[in-house]
């Protein structure tokens, strides 16, 4: 080989690579989303109404999903689980219920590759009462308790390999009463220690996480038996349920807690809904709480209708995701909002996801690749039988899921400050003596029907 011709030859060879890395980086911004996002939407469902109350990702990379199904089951309503590949397809699918209603509002994967389940149930008693199903990693049941009479909302496993359990309760002290009920469960169930917490009217908690010291926080919301309005109720527990701190945060009107996280500042983050400040007949409402529970920043999201958020997490940049629904923006009489958050409440970006229907989230949590999972309901797609489907989002870090998915409208606000009363009230609490036994629920494998929407 001559001197030029070998000369050529490596000229060659960079040029052509080059010409390879200008094509993939072309091909990538004309495809942002194919390699970006990894994204879809799907659909579960029946012949009726079923709806996710809660998801999150799984070890392997795939979803686990709970709420409720009227499509499926032994009864009128039956708790739902749904194991998701992570594409959206299903693993596997079972309800859980009796002859009655039965409903699971929170899902949470468990250090054993298990799952824990809460909600309530009214089979075999004639009134709602706390149930638990402790499921193995193939959606059998380890074992399944129901306590005292109420609903679960929240449920996470301990550091210690137990369980907390928060909800409301109307048999403890007063069966007249409703009040914050929260149980410590040990790893098989039994109650490690249980109390109610309430001030003489109505006490709720939809929302329960452990700090970091050991302790918990809650959140809810509350109504004095001399109000006619509700305001957020957040309580900060010891390790064995004694308050630690107690404050409500409100206005002239009502305003309802969904969602509380501890921050990686120590603080807390809480979001739900006000009727008391805004510019709508309700807007989202997202405060950000030191350790100790005052404000450190609150802010109002909405429209002219009604807006209402009711899951929030931290991001892993140090941000915050809302999720909820909107009757102020999007296609439909109602349709999922979705917020991201600066970590001073400014918004980064927001999009809203729906059809010429309902459409609502319920749980949204960031996901390993610094997506988004996001779960709830839709009555425009689906089945097409008239009644409301599961629907499942994966989206990209910007809210984004495929060209292909032409249901996602980006909205245009900035938050509002608005100015919270905070007090801290009068509320008792009083160990309970709730008996666990254990339950039966009917075990059925389900065949949705899924229907990917996009891509």
């Amino acid at each position: 080989m001559d001197l030029k011709s070998f000369s050529a030859r490596v000229t060659f060879i960079p040029c052509f690579a080059s010409c390879i890395l200008l094509y993939a980086f072309l091909i990538s911004i004309a495809c942002p989303s194919l390699s970006a996002s990894g994204g879809w939407a799907a659909t579960y469902g029946g012949a009726d109404a079923d709806w996710a109350s809660s998801i999150q990702q799984t070890t392997d990379g795939g979803y686990i999903m709970a709420g409720v199904t009227r499509s499926f089951g032994a009864g009128e309503n039956d708790v739902w689980v749904l194991k998701l590949r992570p594409d959206g397809a299903v693993e596997w699918e079972k309800t859980y219920g009796g002859v009655d209603q039965d409903e699971a509002h929170s899902v949470q994967e468990t250090s054993d590759g298990g799952y824990i389940v809460a909600g309530w149930t009214q089979f075999g008693v004639g009134w709602q009462v706390f149930r638990v199903l402790k499921l193995r990693a193939n959606g059998a049941v380890e074992w399944q308790k129901t306590y005292g009479g109420g609903e679960a909302s929240s449920i996470q496993e301990t550091r210690d390999g137990g369980y907390v359990v928060a909800g409301w309760t109307a048999l403890f002290p007063l069966w007249y009463e409703v009040d914050i009920w929260v149980l410590k469960l040990r790893a098989d169930g039994a109650v490690e220690w249980q109390k109610t917490y309430g001030g003489g009217g109505v006490d709720w908690a939809n929302s329960i996480q452990q700090t970091s010291d050991g302790g918990y926080i809650v959140a809810g919301w509350t109504q004095p038996s001399d109000a006619r309005s509700q305001d957020f109720c957040i309580l900060k527990l010891k390790p064995y349920g004694t308050v630690e701190w107690q404050k409500t945060y409100g206005g002239d009107s009502s305003d309802w807690a969904n969602s509380i996280q501890q921050t990686s500042d120590g603080g807390y983050i809480v979001a739900g809904r006000t009727w008391s400040f805004g510019v709508g007949e309700e807007d989202v409402w997202v405060l950000k709480l030191w350790p100790d529970g005052t404000v450190e920043w609150q802010k109002t999201y909405g429209g002219g209708g009604s807006d209402e958020a009711n899951s929030i997490r931290q991001t892993s940049e140090g941000g915050y995701i809302v999720a909820g629904e909107t009757r102020s923006f999007g296609a439909g009489e109602k349709d999922i909002w979705v917020l991201k958050l600066g970590p001073d409440g400014t918004v980064e970006w927001q999009k809203t996801y729906g059809g010429g229907g309902s459409d609502e989230a319920n749980s949204i949590r960031q996901t390993r690749e610094g997506g988004y999972i996001v779960a709830g309901s839709t009555s425009y797609f689906g089945t097409g039988k008239g009644n409301a489907d599961i629907w499942a989002l994966k989206l990209g870090v910007d809210g984004s899921i495929d060209p292909s998915c032409n249901f996602i409208r980006d909205t245009s606000l900035s938050g509002k400050d608005s100015s919270a009363t905070v007090k801290a009230p009068s509320i008792h609490s009083i160990n309970s003596d709730a008996y666990p036994r254990d339950s039966e629920a009917t075990v059925l494998d389900t065949n949705a029907s899924v229907k990917i929407l996009c891509p």
